[in-house]
Order: C-alpha cells, then structure tokens, then sequence
C-alpha cells in the first residue's frame, strides 16, 4: 500500500506487526494493562454509570459471544466492550499516557478481549492486538491541534486497530477503518471546556469504542473514509501520527494511577499526604492549602462540595480533601458514600488552587504541583513532579498486583482475585479463554 497519508502508514505498520518478534518487556507491559484494566472493572462494575450502560447495551446488542465483565451476560462484541469500558474508566483510575493526555487502556482491553471471544484469536495475537491499539491510538492523539483534552477523540482509532488485526483485516482496509474512525466520531464538545465536568459521559471513552468497532466492520465490508483524514492541519498535525513509527513502542510509556481521580490532581495529594506524614499533622490543624500547579489542572471544576464521584474525581480541593480527613485509601477507588462528607468538604474549602507561569511548560511531559500547606506552628511546602506510576519510575508487576488486589478485595474472594491474576500473566501461552471465564462471574457489588 501506499504510505501517502497516515492512514496508510499507520495501517501498514499495524498489520506487518509480526507477534512473535515483540521484546518480552513489551509482551509483559501488555499484560500488566490488561491486569489494570481489569482492576480498574471490579470497582468500576458497581458505578451508576456503568449499571445505566449495561442497561441500554442488554437492550440493543442483546445475544453474543463477548462477556460482560463481572455480569454474567453475553452480549454482541460492541456491547460488551460498551459496558466493560464503561466499568473499567468511569471511577478514573485507569491507566494513562502523556503523549496524547489521555487513557487508552480503557478503550483498548475491553474491546480486545471482546474481540478475541468473538473470533477465537491466540493469546500472543490479543496481545501483539494491545501494543497496536496502543501505538495507533496513542499516536493519532498526540497528533492533534489540541483546544482541549478529551480521551475520547482518539481512542476509537486504537479500536479499530486491535479489530482489524484479530479479524485479519488488510491494511487498505484498515486505512479505511481510521478514516471511517475520523469521521464518524467528530469531536462536538470537549470533557475540559465544561463546567459541568464529571457527568457520566466523561471523556466518552466507550463511546470511541462502539465508533472504532463499526469503522472496522464497516471497512471489512468496503465502506470507505477520506484517507487525507489526519493529515488535515485544521484537525491534525500532518505527519506527525507517523513519525519515528517502528522505532519503539508507545505502550511502554503508558502510566499507571494509585487514586480514583484525574491524573492532574495526583501530584497535590501526593505533596499533601508527604507533608502531612512528615510534620505528623492531623487535618484539623491545618489553617490553609495552596496548591501552585500548570494551567490545565487549574481549570479542572476544583469543586469544593461536588455532586457526584465523577465530578470530585476533577477537584483538587475535593480530593486533598478526602485524603486528608478520611485518608489516602479514600482515593484508592473514591467511593460516592464520601461525597458531600461534610469534614471533607470543610477542608477543600480551605484549599486553594492556582496556576504557576513556571510549571505551565512542564505539561505534558509532567504534572508537577507544588503544595503550601499553612499551620500555626509553621508553613510547610513540597513540590511532587512525577506522581506515582509513571513509566520508568519504580513500580513494576508486583506494585500492579498489590492495586489488583487492594480494588478486588471488597467484591470477590482472594483466591478468585489470585486466579485472575495468574490468567492475566499466562494470556501468552493459554489464550483468553480461562481468563474470560473467570470474569464472567458477577461480584459483589
């Protein structure tokens, strides 16, 4: 095929991609997104928002052979990868990637494992599936002529790889399916030009999910798309989707979150909890917070006393506040009982929040937050730059398993948890199926 456009590099190199050639380290970081992504569903299987999708996809794509996580249901492929990336990105502690400021795990896994059930695919192809998605989607979205950040844009692109790949889609067609992708999933509003932040709609990461899914089967049967389509400079920076491509693996610089909010709000309580621990200060002694941070975390809702578990997820008051009073397993997920807690809600009114010039240049490549914590027997003041989970910091499998367990816990035995886990790390050489069966059983919710 010819590479002219982006479409068409990106697809060439995402089916040339031979699975058998993939280095180990980046076999085991597809496995260690899957096992966050399943984590990230059992908490997330019991959100309103996940129940409501589960709800209208049981309606419209009724009888199929892909699982609902957690629900014992099947459903159509398009369904259940609705309803598990619902689960999986709805309480916001899945997992993220700096290039295009988003979270493609959330879309990526649950449309692979959908997939896979559907067309009985290797366990080494899913995963060879994964890093593509990654690579495509994550590549297409630092792409773009940024006016906002809002995952959704997109993830649907990493969608309609994994498909195309584990379906034995062509290149030309799946040229096709990323264009197809560009256009029928148009960005109409953004997640962070709202004030009406953290509805369930989020970041419409499932929704990219169904639009990946029918590019890639409406290019199967030849439908087409403009294939100029991300090299349009209105929308996209032409070429850069393509460049470097073959030289590394995106998925490798994929990030991985311990609290159940925004990544940008990570590095305050981070600060927070780090001066609290070390000057041995309880809540009620501290007179006042300000949090000195890059512009984008600035403009989240930062809501003292927001409505709802997706709205506080985008409050830095809210979540120092939660951290501070309750402490830092209430963010490890954050759970709706806490919401209009009124101890949590007195503290994030004492905490300001403020954009720094200095730290505006940091972003994307970090997400630093200085913290000023005021006291009466003194002021005490810490910086965090790179929160925990980035790549190349000092977490690996077994920190991926403690979150494993520790969001497990409350909705299913250990030994169930152990099992899931030990599926995960075998996918390579045992496929899907046993992993898939395990977590097709529901859990307590």
């Amino acid at each position: 095929m010819s590479n002219v456009w982006s479409t068409n590099a990106l697809a060439d190199w995402c089916i040339s991609l031979e699975p058998g050639q993939l280095p180990d380290k980046v076999i085991a970081k597809a496995e260690d997104c899957f096992l966050d992504a399943i984590a990230c569903a059992i908490s997330g299987r019991s959100a309103e928002g996940t129940r409501r999708a589960s709800v209208v996809s049981s309606a419209q794509y009724r009888d199929g052979p892909a699982d609902v996580w957690f629900g014992s249901q099947q459903l159509h492929p398009t369904g259940a990868a609705f309803v598990n990336s619902t689960a999986v990105s709805i309480l916001d502690i899945d997992d993220g990637h700096r290039l295009p400021c988003g979270h493609p795990g959330a879309a990526v896994i649950p449309a692979a494992l959908a997939i896979a059930q559907e067309t009985s695919a290797s366990g080494l192809d899913v995963l060879a599936a994964v890093v593509a998605g990654y690579e495509v989607c994550t590549r297409i979205g630092g792409s773009e002529q940024r006016i906002a950040y809002h995952t959704g844009n997109w993830t649907g692109f990493g969608v309609a790889a994994v498909a195309a790949r584990l379906k034995d889609m062509s290149a030309e067609r799946l040229a096709q399916a990323l264009a197809i992708t560009a256009y029928h999933g148009p960005r109409v509003a953004d997640l962070t030009l709202s004030n009406d932040m953290g509805a369930n709609v989020k970041e419409t990461i499932p929704w990219s999910v169904v639009t990946g899914l029918n590019a890639a089967d409406l290019a199967a049967q030849g439908f087409t798309g403009c294939c100029d389509a991300l090299d349009i400079e209105e929308r996209f920076k032409p070429g850069r989707a393509r460049a470097d491509l073959g030289k590394g693996f995106q998925i490798m610089n994929t990030y991985f979150k311990r609290y159940s909010a925004c990544r940008w709000v990570h590095s305050a309580v981070e600060a927070l909890l780090q001066i609290m621990s070390e000057q041995k200060l309880e809540a009620a002694a501290i007179d006042s917070v300000r949090v000195e941070t890059f512009r984008q975390a600035a403009n989240l809702n930062n809501l003292t006393d927001p409505p709802s578990p997706e709205s506080a997820q985008y409050s830095i008051p809210y979540c120092l506040g939660l951290a501070a009073t309750i402490g830092e397993k209430a963010l490890m997920p954050m759970n709706a009982a806490d919401i209009h807690d009124q101890k949590t809600v007195a503290f994030a009114e004492k905490v300001t929040v403020t954009s720094d010039q200095s730290l505006i240049d940091h972003y994307p490549a970090t997400v630093p937050a200085r913290v000023i914590v005021e006291t009466q027997s003194g002021r005490f003041e810490t910086f965090v730059e790179r929160p925990w989970g980035e790549p190349g910091g000092p977490i690996g499998r077994a920190d991926l398993i403690a979150k494993f367990q520790a969001l497990a816990a409350p909705h299913m035995q250990e030994n169930r948890a152990t099992a899931i886990i030990a599926a995960v790390e075998n996918i390579k050489e045992d496929g899907v199926a046993p992993l898939s069966k395990l977590i097709s059983a529901p859990v307590e919710l």
